[in-house]
C-alpha cells in the first residue's frame, strides 16, 4: 500500500517566498510562548493538493497514473498565491494556509481528476484551493500574527508556473512527514 495524493509542485522562488513567509509567522508564534504550537511546513513539501487519495494499492496507483495522463494534454498556467487564512477560521485555526488567485485551471484539473478517481477518495466538502502551510496542534486565536507585515491582505505572496501535476507518496521518517514525487506528467498543451 502507498499513503498517496495528487499536487501541484511549486516553482523554486514560490517556495522560498513562502519559506519566508513560514519564518515571519514562526517569530510571531514564539512571541504568544505557551499559548499555542505550530507545526510548520517544510518548504520541500510545499505543494497545492488537487486530490488526497489516501492509501492506494497497486490497482489505485496504475489508476491514478491514467489519470495523470489523461490531463497531460491541458495548458501549463500561472497561479498566483495570495494572502494568508485559516481553517475553520483565524479565531480557532486548525490549519494556516496561502491562498490561490483566479483558479480556473486548477479547478479544471481538479474536476478531471475526480471525474477518474472519485471513487478512491472521496472529501465531504468542496474544493477549496490554497497551500497548507502550518498545522495549529493547540488553537489559538491568530492575532498576533495577523499584525505581521499586512499578510492577512489578499496581496500577491508570489507566482508560480504550473508546468505538472505530481503523484506524491508520503513517508513517516524521523524527522517528520516527507513527500517524495512517485509519477509526474508535465502539461503540454500549447497556449
Amino acid at each position: 500500500m502507498l499513503r498517496a495524493f495528487i499536487a501541484l509542485p511549486l516553482e523554486e522562488a514560490a517556495r522560498a517566498a513562502i519559506a519566508g513567509i513560514i519564518k515571519t509567522l514562526n517569530g510571531a508564534g514564539r512571541e504568544q510562548a505557551g499559548r499555542g504550537r505550530i507545526a510548520w511546513v517544510r518548504p520541500e513539501n510545499i505543494h497545492l493538493t488537487l486530490k488526497f487519495l489516501g492509501s492506494i494499492d497497486e490497482a489505485g496507483v496504475r489508476r491514478a497514473k491514467e489519470a495523470l495522463d489523461a490531463i497531460g494534454d491541458s495548458a501549463p498556467f500561472s497561479l498566483d498565491l495570495r494572502g494568508i487564512g485559516a481553517f475553520p477560521s483565524p479565531a480557532r485555526p486548525r490549519v494556516i494556509w496561502i491562498g490561490i488567485g483566479r483558479h480556473e485551471q486548477v479547478q479544471a484539473l481538479v474536476d478531471k481528476l475526480e471525474a477518474r478517481l472519485h471513487d478512491l477518495h472521496s472529501e465531504d466538502r468542496p474544493f477549496s484551493p490554497h497551500i497548507t502551510i502550518g498545522r495549529v496542534r493547540d488553537p489559538f486565536p491568530l492575532a498576533v500574527l495577523e499584525k505581521r507585515k499586512g499578510l492577512w491582505n489578499d496581496a500577491v505572496i508570489a507566482s508560480s508556473l504550473v508546468d505538472r501535476v505530481t503523484l506524491f507518496r508520503s513517508l513517516l521518517s524521523p524527522q517528520g512527514v516527507v513527500y517524495r514525487p512517485f509519477y509526474t506528467v508535465r502539461l503540454k498543451k500549447e497556449a
